[in-house]
């Protein structure tokens, strides 16, 4: 199976879903850009150096207690609460929020789509990983070629990525509905603690493509 061209990776050909639900090109240019510059950020922290004696930074995929903060938008950086998050709305795409410092955490395998869906069409999978009744999180890379999903489906269970038209439900885990991709999206899972919507455990599967 060739490769597909690297220049086209976050061109939209999605063919099964009408013009007037997916993002436009200047939504999906800003966000190309922005994980550009969530990829460089632990670059630019090593250029930068720091003394021989520095404590050591904890990771920066998601752990358990972490809350949510947006990835764009005019509350960047700032923590999700529930009610931002609305039924039928597109996807969020955020960073886990390191309790201990109120810092996001921003690299590109951080990245999360989160989304809240209608509670009774969940299934068990996405429904024991939800929180608020139906917040579901998954890693934001479409397991195909690793562009970010950011569309919601006019089904308004599942989640698109406009780069190649994959489907993936996030009422079920995430599994593919429609390809290029062939595995599901790994699903973070959630909980409300105290009112916020917190990080309950690790991812449950790998994170983008196949290697």
């Amino acid at each position: 199976m060739s490769k597909p061209n690297e220049n086209h990776a976050c061109a939209c050909s999605c063919p099964n879903l009408p013009a007037n639900e997916l993002a436009d090109s200047g939504r999906r240019q800003m966000l190309t850009s922005a994980l550009a510059l969530a990829a460089m950020a632990p670059m630019a922290a090593l250029a930068d150096g720091e003394p021989a004696d520095a404590a050591p930074k904890r990771s920066t995929k998601p752990q358990e207690g972490d809350k949510l903060a947006f990835m764009l938008g005019e509350k960047e950086g700032k923590e999700i609460l529930p009610s931002d998050l609305k039924i039928g709305a597109e996807p969020t795409l955020a960073y886990p929020l390191d309790p201990a410092t109120g810092k996001a955490l921003v690299a590109k395998a951080s990245l999360l789509v989160v989304v809240r869906l209608k509670p009774e069409d969940l299934k068990p999978g996405s429904a024991k990983n939800a929180a608020d009744g139906g917040v579901v999180a998954f890693s934001s890379m479409c397991t195909h070629y690793g562009c970010p999903i950011t569309t919601l489906h006019p089904n308004g269970s599942q989640v698109v990525c406009n780069c190649h038209g994959s489907v993936f439900n996030a009422a079920d885990r995430g599994v593919v509905t429609n390809g290029p991709a062939t595995r599901r999206l790994a699903m973070l899972p959630l909980e409300l603690k105290d009112g916020a919507i917190v990080v309950k455990g690790k991812f449950d599967g790998p994170l983008g493509p196949p290697t």
